[in-house]
């Protein structure tokens, strides 16, 4: 797993360092491209990830970098979702945005931090069906990725509607069904916090 990956000098040596790794899935919890409304930038990313993701799946998530601002609609992902169609279908969910999927044991929930989340929401209501429907016998591993951490240092990202209200809305669920980790992206950081679950 890898977030915010870009296409600077570093995307080149993280992408070689996956490319040693033995890994079923590459999962990235958003900001692919980081093309911002430029749209050959996606196109430039797609040539740079290529050789990778032609080869094993790469389950991904939005982050804020791939949102276009381009429409009247205020937030869309119209490159995104054209590009990077994951198996939403499959899990129920109504939106490329968010779905799931299972692999070598671990079953994988991926959110959208920049696609409505509160308990209204398609999103939410999903969630909710579909964390029912987890079967930990089969699947005893249960991992959430999202963009935006709910938790995290970086000043600059303090108070962010998709952390905290995300967090809001979604962090019960998440502890009612003793999900294993959550994973996230946006601050450029590794940073990791513990939390228990009491009966």
């Amino acid at each position: 797993m890898t977030g915010d990956l870009g296409q600077t000098g570093w995307t080149q040596s993280t992408l070689e360092h996956v490319s040693k790794s033995n890994y079923d899935v590459f999962l990235l919890p958003g900001d692919l491209s980081y093309a911002d409304t430029v749209q050959p930038l996606w196109d430039s990313f797609g040539r740079l990830v290529e050789p990778l993701a032609s080869r094993r799946p790469w389950m991904v998530t939005q982050g804020n970098h791939d949102s276009e601002n381009i429409t009247a609609n205020p937030v869309t992902f119209i490159a995104y979702n054209a590009r990077w169609r994951m198996p939403f279908e499959e899990s129920g969910s109504g939106s490329n945005l968010y779905y799931s999927f299972e692999v070598a044991g671990v079953h994988v929930i991926m959110l959208g931090s920049y696609t409505d989340f509160g308990p209204s929401s398609n999103q939410y209501r999903w969630l909710v069906s579909y964390l029912k429907k987890v079967d930990r016998n089969k699947t005893p591993w249960l991992v959430v990725l999202i963009h935006a951490p709910w938790y995290n240092s970086n000043y600059a990202h303090q108070g962010e509607i998709q952390s905290v209200g995300m967090m809001d809305a979604m962090e019960g669920l998440l502890y009612k069904a003793r999900v294993d980790v959550v994973l996230a992206g946006h601050v450029h950081a590794y940073e990791r916090f513990v939390s228990y679950f009491y009966d």
